[in-house]
């Protein structure tokens, strides 16, 4: 059974330790994907910090650290075994955590996302998220990366 949880620093390490290809390769375009621990010290920063975990086992995290006035930035990674887990995060995203956020001040989310990682890139725009930023060769070994960002204004209108 998948439930979701406050993430913890063993949580965040042992997902960390065993991440997916698609997200070892986006977080090496910014960080080293093999220290997973300072990996899980920047994810327990902020207060909006989940675990989807399969049957007791961390599989991914989520969450958001605020990033200036009414500003937070997203940020998410699994193993090879928390793809299933992704319908569910997005549902506790959309029912628990957006509205925490909102409640919270925050009005704005933004995520650097790796440009050839089209399976983040299709579901931030899931989410209403839209581009922002192409940055052009400013990954740790050259890579593209592009900003998306969340405004909540702009889903009042896309909603109403």
């Amino acid at each position: 059974m998948r439930t979701v949880a406050t993430a913890t620093f063993d949580d965040l390490t042992m997902i960390g330790s065993w991440l997916c290809e698609s997200d070892r390769v986006e977080l090496a375009a910014t960080r080293d994907p093999d220290d997973y621990v300072s990996l899980a010290k920047d994810a327990m920063k902020g207060k909006h910090r989940y675990v989807v975990l399969d049957d007791a086992r961390p599989v991914m995290a989520f969450g958001a650290i605020r990033s200036g006035p009414g500003a937070v930035v997203v940020w998410g990674f699994k193993t090879e075994r928390g793809w299933p887990a992704v319908p569910l995060a997005t549902r506790y995203i959309k029912s628990t955590m957006i509205p925490s956020l909102l409640d919270a001040g925050f009005k704005r989310a933004n995520c650097l996302v790796h440009s050839c990682n089209q399976a983040s890139i299709k579901w931030l725009v899931h989410m209403g998220f839209t581009p922002k930023a192409s940055m052009v060769g400013v990954g740790a070994h050259g890579e593209d990366m592009l900003l998306y960002e969340w405004l909540a204004n702009a889903q009042r209108q896309r909603h109403a």
